[in-house]
């Protein structure tokens, strides 16, 4: 009897100790948020360090942050989109409009407003920088624009090219660099600003264009940083703005360059449904939008979002980025800028987002080999019939066969049916670039060659 009341108290002494260390160890186990975008490591290191301060000094407690980052805006969304409802974050961080409406109207976002999200302009020279339902809201603003290394265009003696159409100067083939559309949200982005600026004809007959002119592809946004800022390549087309400042930062002669036509990228942020840690999810989203969590924004070289920060007060502060974004930007706050956008259709970009991708990646990327040598050939035989013109040939069959090449090229992108255009069109110019009377008398000559040939044979043949 005494050794089974001894037993249940040791166990019941075991299982109190046991609940006790339980409690204890969760009452000091750190809260967790978890993050996904496309955002670059600088900004989401920055934003790392500035939670922990804040939640730390906040809660009196750790905050564990877990960030995936799986590529770009596209490759970011498909992954938010397969997990299908069940996500292993609570915020989607990063990633311009588009992006975010698309997740929105598939039911993968939740609305929330930030404390100080009035702090936000709803839109700006008629972009939208926020969802009036609260379902994502701009952290970071940003232009869509080019870089080149201003260093290496003085060694090769070439201009800065200032316009769209200057990329296709054939004095920068072999000098330009820009990534994907699917993956990377800002070349998504510059294929829509074409299309919509330009028209859906003419701008895949630019971009076909375009392509022809790459050194390479790059694999993403930052690769083309790189490889201009190293001098490997001297001109990166699609770039966040503040990539130029971020290189400047660190000592490359970088400088970015906005073409005659842009958008305002309004890289926003945005709470999953179904997320695991939405409290704390909340609580970060409220921070994000404090001057204190501005101040990590610019930290991590994005810009600061909110109308009421002057970056010559933070710089007056000893704040380092603010002197840096001034000198980036040229003005004391981005909403300062004075810019000319494009009319930008969100909706329209947001319904053909996957078909603009998969358009590219099909009919430029995957037949990349086949579209340079195609236009290689046309602007070869250009060049002949343009010098067998010179000469007073005529080449009037041969002009309406290349130009016919060009059409298949530029417009239906046939690449094949080009080729065997400007192959017609070459063969064309050697004989009907002889003069007329020269032509009739090797017709005629020919003629009495053939008919004296007939009469010889005839003579010869037996009785």
């Amino acid at each position: 009897m005494r050794k089974r009341i001894l037993t249940t108290t040791i166990f019941t002494v075991l299982s109190m100790a046991l609940l006790l260390t339980t409690f204890a160890a969760q009452a000091q186990a750190a809260d967790k948020v978890g993050w996904i975008g496309p955002v670059y490591k600088e900004l989401s290191d920055s934003l790392k360090k500035g939670f922990k301060a804040y939640y730390k000094k906040t809660y009196g407690k750790d905050v564990d942050i877990t960030f995936v980052r799986p590529g770009g805006w596209p490759v970011v969304v498909d992954k938010v989109r397969a997990w299908g409802g069940k996500p292993d974050a609570d915020i989607f961080l990063g990633a311009g409009a588009p992006a975010h409406e698309l997740l929105m109207k598939e039911g993968f976002l939740v609305p929330y407003r930030p404390k100080d999200w009035d702090k936000v302009p709803a839109e700006w020279h008629g972009m939208k920088v926020k969802d009036k339902d609260d379902y994502w809201t701009c952290f970071a603003p940003w232009i869509v624009t080019n870089l080149y290394n201003e260093k290496i265009l003085k060694r090769l003696r070439l201009p800065p090219p200032k316009t769209w159409n200057d990329l296709l100067n054939p004095i920068y083939r072999g000098s330009i660099v820009h990534t994907l559309p699917y993956a990377s949200g800002t070349m998504h982005e510059t294929v829509e600003i074409l299309i919509q600026a330009f028209g859906e004809k003419e701008a895949w007959k630019y971009l076909r264009s375009l392509a022809a002119q790459l050194a390479r592809f790059s694999t993403g946004s930052t690769d083309t940083t790189q490889l201009v800022a190293r001098g490997e390549i001297p001109i990166g087309v699609a770039q966040p703005q503040m990539n130029a400042m971020a290189a400047r930062k660190d000592g490359y002669p970088v400088r970015d360059l906005l073409p005659e036509k842009t958008i305002l990228v309004p890289e926003a942020v945005a709470l999953l449904k179904g997320a695991p840690n939405e409290a704390t999810g909340k609580i970060f989203l409220d921070w994000l939008f404090s001057m204190d969590g501005q101040k990590y924004v610019l930290e991590g070289r994005y810009f600061a979002a909110r109308t009421d920060i002057k970056f010559s007060v933070w710089e007056k502060e000893g704040f380092e980025m603010a002197e840096h974004a001034t000198k980036a930007l040229g003005v004391d706050s981005f909403w300062d800028l004075d810019v000319g956008f494009i009319e930008y259709d969100l909706d329209l970009a947001t319904k053909r987002w996957d078909d603009v991708n998969r358009y590219y990646e099909y009919e430029i990327y995957r037949k990349w080999g086949e579209l340079k040598s195609s236009l290689f050939l046309i602007e070869e035989v250009e060049g002949e019939i343009k010098a067998a013109k010179a000469q007073e040939k005529d080449v009037t069959n041969a002009e309406a066969k290349i130009k016919e090449a060009r059409r298949l090229f530029e417009t239906d992108g046939a690449y094949a049916a080009a080729r065997l255009a400007a192959s017609e069109a070459r063969a064309l110019p050697a004989a009907a670039g002889l003069p007329t009377g020269l032509l009739l008398a090797i017709i005629v000559i020919a003629v009495l060659i053939s008919v004296a040939a007939v009469v010889i044979a005839l003579r010869r043949r037996p009785g």
